[in-house]
């Protein structure tokens, strides 16, 4: 049997339907096309109970996303899946989308990639460009990543390093520095963040804490465990294009 994906999904609300997709076949329905991924619903929130046939396995524990992440990995067998999703509850797409953005990554063995981004106010190397089969970037956002096995396992390795207390803002941002790899951007097809400007804390913490990691943390955790020199850099950039039928 071919190995499947799994997407680790922390949730605490509905599902959001847009119509870019096919709402028979929403993402997290389990009871429809054939998908090539499970899904694992981590419910956070103590009066939410995920809608049957959303999800394949359940589990039940509070807290933020990136910090609960590497608690859900402890507790479950991961080795047999060969890409790991980290997704936020409030994306939506469909299983086609899904199913076809990891038929690419597992052709062109991407590290870590996410499909291209609808949202208004996305970076502009994740934006859909379709023209585009897919693009090499230095960043993709934490709202719905894909990993490779092995990627994952450093990324949990790094979680488990930096214990943020409110904000994950920054983590992205210094990702790709961390991996000393590239990332990979899906366009044949899309995503779209349904709630992009709502927050659980006040943003100034964001900031607060975004400055921290990327100025203070990240500079002093590179050198110490790796004997690499980080100079700060915001940099979301494509570094090349594909597009369909060029060669790979």
């Amino acid at each position: 049997m071919d190995k499947k994906a799994l997407i680790i999904m922390p949730v605490g609300t509905g599902l959001f339907f847009d119509d870019a997709y096919d709402k028979e076949n929403h993402w997290r329905y389990t009871d429809k096309l054939e998908r090539t991924y499970e899904t694992l619903a981590v419910v956070f929130k103590d009066d939410y109970e995920p809608e049957p046939n959303t999800y394949d396995h359940i589990t039940y524990m509070k807290g933020r996303k990136w910090n609960l992440i590497p608690e859900v990995a402890k507790n479950i067998d991961w080795s047999n899946y060969d890409y790991i999703g980290c997704w936020d509850d409030d994306y939506t797409t469909d299983i086609q989308s899904v199913n076809e953005a990891l038929e690419i990554a597992r052709m062109f063995d991407f590290r870590l990639f996410q499909q291209s981004a609808i949202s208004f106010n996305s970076y502009n190397c994740l934006k859909h460009n379709p023209d585009l089969f897919y693009s090499e970037t230095d960043f993709i956002e934490l709202g719905v990543p894909f990993f490779r096995n092995d990627i994952f396992a450093r990324v949990l390795e790094f979680l488990n390093d930096y214990k943020y207390e409110v904000s994950d803002w920054g983590i992205d941002k210094v990702l790709c520095y961390y991996l000393n790899d590239t990332a990979n951007v899906v366009h044949c097809n899309t995503i779209k963040h349904m709630r992009p400007d709502e927050s659980s804390y006040d943003k100034s913490d964001g900031f607060r804490e975004m400055a921290y990691l990327m100025r203070e943390f990240f500079p002093k955790y590179m050198k110490e465990k790796f004997n690499r020199d980080y100079v700060y850099n915001d940099s979301q950039n494509t570094i090349r294009s594909w597009r369909l039928g060029d060669d790979s």
